[in-house]
């Protein structure tokens, strides 16, 4: 049994723009009730937006989509943030008392609030989180200094940057496209809290998420955030190299890269086998060098990150795997060949709380939906429009079947709201051909009335075309592309 609140969450990733809309299961998994996606690599890149107008337009058809499968309305959405641009630095607030003074929660809150309010050039503050304080300068640490006696306190704090430009490009395609954003988390962190144990926070692991034009970096240590970095690299770079280089489509590239792998490492550096594509021979030991080598370059990039925060030593729940990337076959070999002192990494797909899905022709089980349902798993505010059940009760029992009654998927699996706008399309067209041979057979006086009345129709219609894309484009800019 679920609450009745329906979320949605979009995800503006670099090879889909996807959106899912679901409820939280009392037992805390997620239901999820419908799912769209269009492609995205038009106007998305490292997870940034770069063609406003067609992230607008994108934007606008998967909630569209979705709006379809629900058979309602959907008002506002939550929004993940993970794209190129995204870091975590490092923020210090010293205190500095008259005289030894015992620390109290006001100062601990005045020194936060003074935190979030440094500004950060060409960025803005998404998330801040305490860290450690020193007290009196010494060389130990207080996690809560409240209590203590000192003169002299200083807060160690990260705080979560995001580009200014990326973040603005964001909320202004989602205002031209009329879709109102609820709240918007950072998702590499809403990703952790959805698969990473206690046990690793406080032991300390690697949050890795390679996608496809992205792969981001998130460290854990004694409970807390301590490093992000978002690496414009992804594993849609392989396939880019397997078409490139073998001169073959970018669907062929793709379905040799999830089918062979890392195929050099399973089998002999001496395997001559050979596989045919359109007519031609090709070495499946040349589609591993290729496969190999950018995966290697993307993997270096992810270990000197993990060194970069400091951390790479104590890491010992080692390293979580998630995202579209992680099910390259044999990828767990290239860490430990790279990163012996870690422990083999672990492949995570989805959230630890449980997913079911309405229609298991939407699950990807890849690990790249994580991100967006982790979002999903985050909101809390229904986003849904819902007729007051007075009004249900009001209506004629077949028009209550429509709105309590109706299914949502036809016996083949496919939307049964496409099944019904095509009745009334065909109801809407029969009655309109009916319609035009009773004006037919009226006298030439009445003619008239049913032309304007045809007029007024298309009128109607342009209106509301006008009305759908008048804030695609921006008055006082000629073009909003970059």
């Amino acid at each position: 049994m679920e609450n009745d609140k329906t979320i949605v969450a979009i995800e503006l990733g670099s090879s889909k723009i996807s959106g899912v809309a679901g409820q939280i299961q009392y037992d805390g998994s997620l239901r999820v009730m419908a799912y769209a996606s269009v492609p995205s690599s038009a106007c998305i890149r490292h997870g940034a937006v770069y063609n406003l107008d067609k992230t607008a337009i994108a934007i606008a058809e998967v909630v569209e989509r979705l709006n379809g499968i629900l058979s309602t309305r959907i008002e506002k959405v939550y929004v993940g943030y993970n794209a190129k641009g995204l870091k975590s630095v490092i923020s210090r607030v010293e205190h500095k008392f008259d005289e030894e003074t015992v620390v109290s929660q006001e100062v601990i809150d005045d020194m936060f609030q003074q935190c979030s309010e440094i500004e950060y050039d060409g960025y803005v503050n998404l998330f801040q989180e305490s860290q450690e304080y020193v007290v009196d300068n010494k060389r130990g640490t207080e996690t809560d200094p409240m209590g203590v006696a000192c003169r002299t306190l200083e807060g160690n704090y990260l705080n979560i940057l995001l580009r200014k430009q990326v973040a603005d490009y964001i909320a202004q395609c989602f205002m031209t496209a009329q879709v109102d954003i609820v709240d918007g988390y950072v998702a590499p962190m809403v990703q952790a809290d959805a698969v990473l144990t206690e046990d690793d926070r406080q032991q300390g692991c690697a949050l890795v998420d390679y996608g496809a034009d992205t792969t981001t970096v998130s460290v854990y240590k004694n409970g807390l955030l301590r490093y992000l970095r978002v690496i414009p690299l992804g594993s849609a770079l392989i396939t880019r190299d397997l078409q490139a280089i073998l001169n073959i489509e970018l669907e062929q590239a793709e379905n040799l890269k999830c089918t062979y792998g890392l195929c050099n490492l399973i089998g002999s550096q001496d395997n001559d086998e050979t596989i045919t594509i359109n007519d031609r021979k090709i070495s499946l030991h040349e589609v591993g060098d290729i496969i190999e080598a950018r995966n290697e370059e993307i993997i270096r990039n992810v270990c000197a990150q993990i060194k970069a925060s400091g951390y790479g030593e104590v890491l010992y729940a080692g390293i979580v795997l998630t995202g579209g990337g992680s099910q390259l076959r044999q990828l767990d070999e290239v860490f430990v060949k790279l990163m012996p002192s870690m422990r083999k990494p672990r492949v995570v797909t989805e959230p630890a709380c449980g997913v079911v899905w309405n229609e298991p022709r939407w699950k990807h089980g890849d690990g790249s939906q994580l991100a967006l349902l982790s979002v999903l798993a985050k909101g809390d505010e229904n986003c849904c429009e819902l007729k007051p059940m007075d009004e249900i009760d009001k209506m004629a029992p077949e028009d209550q079947d429509k709105v309590v009654q109706q299914s949502l998927f036809t016996d083949e699996g496919e939307s049964a709201q496409d099944e019904r706008d095509r009745k009334e399309q065909e109801e809407r067209r029969k009655a309109e051909e009916a319609a035009e041979k009773e004006e037919q057979e009226k006298p030439a006086d009445t003619e008239a009335k049913g032309g304007k009345k045809k007029n007024s129709f298309f009128k109607n219609m342009i209106n509301n075309f006008m009305n759908y894309s008048e804030g695609f484009f921006d008055d006082k800019d000629e073009t909003t592309q970059q």
